[in-house]
């Protein structure tokens, strides 16, 4: 298995050394399996997935127009943030304070609406936590992946 990652990751994820790594430009995505053009990941910092879902939306909904078209058998967007934190901040009193990201104007119920949308169009938004959770579970997902292409090359 080797993963390919696109050449406008700026701080790629990293991986276990038994895992070999390419350089490549991917036309969708930002992770993808060699050989595999049905299938990647795309990575979202929080404040990039809130310019995707906002500001972007309509770029985005190019981007999984083309997946749709390339007949992709899954469209994963793996989020380096929790949820909870990326929608709702607490202060110590109670107090809702201003999400973790620098679109303040993107209230949580924009974010749910969008994630609906997401999910209705076969898109799987996970919220991973951090980077570090992020690359063990595209790695966890591409080793399915994996074996699933392998499933099909032997039926």
């Amino acid at each position: 298995m080797t993963i390919i990652i696109d050449t406008r990751e700026q701080r790629p994820w990293s991986f276990p050394p038994n895992i070999d790594v390419e350089v490549a430009t991917l036309r969708t995505g930002d992770y993808a399996l060699k050989g595999d053009d049905h299938f990647a990941i795309e990575r979202k910092s929080a404040d990039d997935f809130i310019g995707t879902i906002s500001v972007g939306w309509h770029r985005f909904c190019r981007e999984l127009n083309r997946m749709d078209e390339a007949k992709f058998t899954a469209k994963v967007v793996i989020v380096e943030s929790d949820f909870v934190t990326f929608c709702f901040t607490l202060g110590a009193n109670g107090a809702i304070l201003p999400p973790d990201h620098e679109h303040t104007r993107c209230t949580p119920a924009f974010v749910m609406r969008r994630i609906a949308e997401l999910t209705m169009r076969g898109v799987a938004v996970i919220f991973a936590g951090n980077a570090e959770y992020a690359s063990a579970l595209a790695l966890r997902i591409f080793f399915e992946r994996e074996k699933e292409n392998a499933n099909t090359c032997n039926a």
